[in-house]
């Protein structure tokens, strides 16, 4: 049959094209996972560091620390692109921690949100329970 090579070749190109087609949009989507994965692990790096500064606050602190004074929109070095907000919600008359807010602001959460520009604005939220007294 005349021409059978041609249509041979035109279909391997073709099959050759697809699959190439498809490495590419694998390889591209390898790198922006990278990227994500990157961008969440440094969020998480962010909220450990505002955790721990919570936490050394409320020991050396306390006064301070009691006012529960919420945070919005603040940033921190080396962590360009990224901000976070705290809020503190006073714990009071739950029957799940008894020994709390009788009368006194000694029992409360953080909220830690870490905010960062990526593809999408994305965010990670961290809590931790803090309380004066050790109850």
């Amino acid at each position: 049959m005349k021409g059978q090579g041609i249509i041979e070749a035109v279909y391997s190109i073709g099959v050759l094209g697809m699959i190439l087609t498809g490495a590419i949009i694998l390889i591209i989507m390898s790198a922006a996972s990278k990227k994500n994965d990157f961008d969440r692990k440094k969020a998480a790096e962010m909220g450990n560091i505002v955790i721990e500064e919570l936490i050394a606050s409320s020991r050396n602190d306390q006064n301070s620390f009691w006012e529960l004074n919420n945070r919005t929109g603040v940033t921190k070095p080396n962590f360009d692109g990224y901000s976070y907000s705290v809020e503190y919600t006073n714990i009071s008359a739950d029957s799940d921690y008894p020994n709390c807010g009788v009368g006194v602001t000694n029992c409360a959460e953080a909220r830690v949100v870490v905010n960062w520009e990526g593809k999408n604005p994305q965010s990670m939220t961290f809590n931790r329970f803090f309380t004066k007294n050790g109850y």
